[in-house]
């Protein structure tokens, strides 16, 4: 039950950090144009879903539920976007899906192992994997509730290259920052 309690509560503060982050450097640079209305093509918090479910497993995805919920209806400051409770439950069970396919699959996942023993092929399908059900559901949602036709597929596309981008970058991120700190731990 601990281990369950420290992978929602390590998740949840993963998913906030990632998007305050996001909130804060991206936002306004994309907001300039108004392209963020139609998906960040650079979305971080993307990494925050699929990152803690590939190393903890799929008791992550409460965390990835709970702190999408509490970030896109709290936190979220800006009216150029709003983000439904179906959007964050269609965002979610995307990374859930993947999960379930990679299971179905037998693919290479460790949940509580260690990273270096998870093949980097598999991680960068299920990032891709991930996005594609997240772009197509979350796509498809936001086409049926919108009045406007300008979405069609490029709300899609966006959506996951924004995915896509923005996990990468967390990737590289997180690689380079433990490069640098390995001779201090």
């Amino acid at each position: 039950m601990y281990k369950i309690i420290e992978t929602i509560s390590i998740t949840f503060a993963f998913y906030l950090l990632l998007f305050v982050l996001w909130t804060i450097f991206i936002v306004p640079v994309e907001s300039s144009n108004q392209s963020v209305a139609l998906g960040s093509l650079l979305f971080l918090p993307h990494a925050a879903r699929v990152i803690p479910v590939i190393y903890f497993g799929p008791w992550a995805i409460i965390g990835v539920l709970i702190a999408e919920f509490v970030c896109w209806q709290y936190i979220w400051p800006f009216d150029i976007f709003d983000r439904t409770g179906a959007g964050v439950l269609i965002s979610t069970s995307a990374v859930g899906l993947t999960w379930l396919f990679f299971k179905l699959l037998d693919a290479e996942l460790k949940a509580f192992g260690n990273l270096q023993n998870t093949n980097y092929k598999h991680v960068l399908i299920f990032v891709i994997f991930s996005s594609l059900f997240n772009g197509l559901g979350a796509g498809a949602y936001y086409q049926l509730i919108s009045e406007s036709a300008n979405y069609s597929a490029v709300l899609s596309i966006r959506f996951v290259l924004g995915d896509i981008l923005g996990t990468l970058s967390v990737i590289f991120g997180l690689v380079l920052f433990r490069k640098l700190t390995k001779e201090l731990i």
